[in-house]
């Protein structure tokens, strides 16, 4: 699969991450079928268009764990023993490659549907491939999080900061040409705050910062997804059939 076809893959993703974009984009050099973006973004790319995956044998991916806040053995209930250090994923490639960490998004585990996906998608492309829950999941917030208490962005992509940091250590003999970062809903937004602290602290020097369908604006996207539930469609009058 061309490098044209992966892009385009991630094209229906990035809908709807600015309108300003959207305006510098001539309709005939485009190259997708939806030039819609709300209707790319709920439909996603057409199957005709989607690249071919590796499947998960074709992986050489491993689940990893490392402890970030060892007090925490003490402060949790003792039901919270299993994420009392931060699990993650990593998908290896056979030398040396550049590697991509991707930021799930609001609630969502490292190994849910989307991480997923985007992890075959740039393990196929190449790439070295961490997957990170975010720091809204349960396990994020019991073993990386300093304040177990997600939800102002600079504090998440401080600790999501210190977490790749960590997991780089935990790797030394990975070989690694350059660093890449990318995140989905809430995990896009997060990965801005974190793009920007390694603007001073330099630690990665990310390459390129990926941010698929960030909330530009948390209110607005809550109050959006409210307003769909009062939404009518012509001809439909069962809401459960229209969601």
């Amino acid at each position: 699969m061309s490098q044209r076809l992966r892009l385009l893959a991630l094209l229906s993703c990035l809908a709807l991450i600015a309108p300003v974009w959207a305006t510098d984009v001539e309709p005939d050099s485009y190259g997708f079928p939806l030039t819609n973006p709300f209707e790319a973004t709920i439909a996603t790319t057409p199957p005709e268009l989607r690249p071919t995956l590796p499947g998960d044998a074709d992986i050489n991916q491993r689940d990893y764990q490392v402890k970030l806040r060892p007090e925490r053995e003490f402060e949790v209930p003792e039901n919270f023993w299993p994420v009392t250090k931060m699990r993650y994923r990593l998908a290896k490639q056979a030398g040396q490659a550049p590697l991509i960490f991707i930021i799930a998004g609001t609630g969502a585990h490292y190994a849910s549907s989307t991480p997923e996906y985007l992890k075959k998608l740039f393990y196929g492309a190449g790439f070295h491939v961490v997957q990170l829950s975010s720091p809204t999941s349960y396990d994020f917030m019991t073993a990386a999080s300093r304040f177990a208490t997600p939800g102002i962005s600079r504090d998440d992509a401080d600790d999501l900061y210190r977490a790749m940091q960590a997991v780089r250590a935990q790797h030394p003999r990975l070989k690694v040409s350059e660093f890449h970062l990318t995140g989905y809903s809430l995990g896009a937004l997060q990965a801005a705050f974190v793009s920007e602290l390694d603007e001073t602290r330099r630690s990665f020097n990310f390459k390129r910062v990926l941010l698929l369908n960030p909330p530009v604006n948390l209110y607005t996207s809550v109050t959006n997804l409210d307003r769909l539930m009062q939404t009518q469609v012509a001809g439909i009058d069962d809401s459960t059939t229209y969601f």
